[in-house]
């Protein structure tokens, strides 16, 4: 039995339904069943839990031959400290791994996550990465999975209406793209995958593409001209606060296109078959960027 948490998400929702269809046993677990429903209508067990409550997450464990963790969201947009909801929920989840006895276990991470501060939330993942292999005994797999495609579609309102991103990353950074279902996909394969103690895995994604390579990718896929602005990591935080952001997350949010830039957050493992996953940029922008700026 294989139990997948934070399973109404993407990556989630992915490595439960590879999962699947490979024939093994599947254990989605989730705040909401409701949320769920699809998988549970494919065969999934299903398990209602919070993620910040160790007993309900120890009964979800129970029995697992392997789990794999995620603090879910990635980020809460009014949240007065979000760092204190990330230690909370990583606490509740390293006494879950402990008390249900779970051998296996597979963790979402970030690129980055090497660092102790600087990062953004990614810091964090990081307090999460030290707190859970802390446990003696438990076999675990770090996912560090670079910046997420489905990012790009925060600008489908931009490209529609103006054909321009605009974003706090400098237009010739090389950034590790990454699709959500590749992320789940490693996920699942690595919960079949026997394993001793710890190991950190990059996800790189295809290759290391630019924004300004985003918006040229973009401008060929839809026939008409996209230009790439890069805005200043102060305007990016203005703009968040006035979005209704809180100050706490604005501030975190904004670490992270400065240590970008700067090469503060970095991988650190070469692009190899093993770090390297399929879906290129223009896969993403033909099957879920286009159909998604179409139907807008």
């Amino acid at each position: 039995m294989y139990v997948i948490t934070g399973a109404s998400g993407r990556t989630g929702r992915a490595a439960a339904s590879h999962l699947l269809e490979n024939g093994h046993n599947v254990r989605a677990v989730g705040r909401n069943p409701r949320n769920l429903a699809h998988l549970a209508d494919h065969g999934v067990q299903i398990h209602q839990a919070d993620q910040s409550d160790p007993t309900a997450m120890t009964s979800a464990l129970r029995g697992a031959d392997a789990a794999y963790l995620v603090i879910q969201p990635n980020y809460i947009p009014d949240h007065p400290d979000f760092a204190a909801f990330q230690d909370h929920a990583a606490a509740a989840l390293t006494d879950a791994v402990t008390q249900s006895g779970v051998p296996r276990v597979v963790a979402l991470s970030s690129w980055g996550a090497q660092h102790t501060s600087g990062t953004g939330p990614v810091a964090g993942l990081h307090r999460f990465e030290n707190r859970l292999s802390s446990i003696p005994g438990v076999d675990i797999t770090w996912l560090r999975a670079g910046y997420y495609m489905e990012n790009l579609l925060d600008h489908l309102d931009s490209v529609r209406t103006r054909r321009r991103i605009i974003a706090p990353f400098d237009p010739d950074v090389p950034l590790p793209l990454i699709t959500t279902t590749d992320v789940g996909i490693a996920a699942a394969e690595e919960l079949t995958r026997p394993q001793t103690g710890t190991l950190i895995r990059e996800l790189h994604g295809e290759r290391d593409v630019s924004m300004n390579e985003v918006a040229r990718a973009i401008a060929t896929a839809i026939d008409a001209p996209v230009t790439y602005e890069r805005c200043t990591v102060e305007t990016f935080h203005e703009q968040l606060r006035e979005a209704g952001v809180s100050d706490n997350v604005a501030a975190m949010m904004a670490e992270v296109p400065h240590a970008v830039n700067t090469g503060h957050l970095r991988m650190t493992q070469p692009r190899t078959p093993e770090t390297a996953t399929p879906t290129s940029l223009e896969t993403f922008i033909k099957t879920e960027f286009v159909p998604a700026l179409n139907a807008f």
